[in-house]
């Protein structure tokens, strides 16, 4: 991790969390909130818990930063925290535990998986930035979220055909630049 353009290693952020180092505290959520956001959510599909669970965390982080060691990268150590954290309010919620979860705890490279997704979804939504706002709202509910058309039209208040017109316009946008051209003769 690199902190105004220098290296921060694990010793240094566990230094900087058991003093509370506020530009140390700052960097990280900078640096990982949208990644643990977007890694939360991915377990609990729901936005405003998704938030909250972040925010508990960092909240966590400041408050026993001064009994935390954080050894190995701490962008695992992140992962694996709000990772813990959403398997436990879906337990706690009474959730129907996937077979995906169960692999998840035992498998550690599951963790790589969902950290290589976290990443694409990442990249993802910096390539939707130059998209109209409904465009990209439209894609996100649908691709992100999983919404069907008719669920999206219902919540947005707008027709069917409009939902498949802004997918079909962010879908050609992503293949525009997600793809190589295929030079003409």
């Amino acid at each position: 991790m690199t902190q105004h353009n220098r290296t921060v290693s694990a010793a240094q952020i566990t230094e900087g969390l058991r003093n509370q180092d506020k530009d140390v505290f700052h960097h990280l959520y900078n640096t990982y909130s949208r990644e643990l956001y977007l890694l939360a959510f991915r377990w609990v599909q729901d936005e405003g818990l998704a938030k909250d669970m972040v925010h508990n965390l960092f909240v966590h982080l400041w408050e026993k930063g001064n009994t935390l060691t954080i050894t190995g990268e701490v962008r695992h150590y992140l992962f694996r925290a709000i990772t813990n954290m959403s398997i436990n309010e879906l337990k706690r919620r009474s959730r129907t535990v996937s077979e995906e979860l169960l692999r998840f705890e035992s498998d550690t490279a599951s963790f790589y998986e969902i950290a290589d997704y976290i990443l694409f979804q990442q990249e993802l939504l910096n390539h939707l930035a130059p998209l109209a706002p409904r465009c990209r709202e439209i894609f996100i509910l649908s691709r992100v979220q999983g919404l069907e058309p008719a669920e999206i039209a219902e919540k947005l208040g707008i027709t069917l055909n409009t939902v498949y017109y802004q997918l079909s316009v962010a879908l050609s946008s992503l293949r525009d630049t997600l793809l190589p051209k295929k030079k003409l003769r």
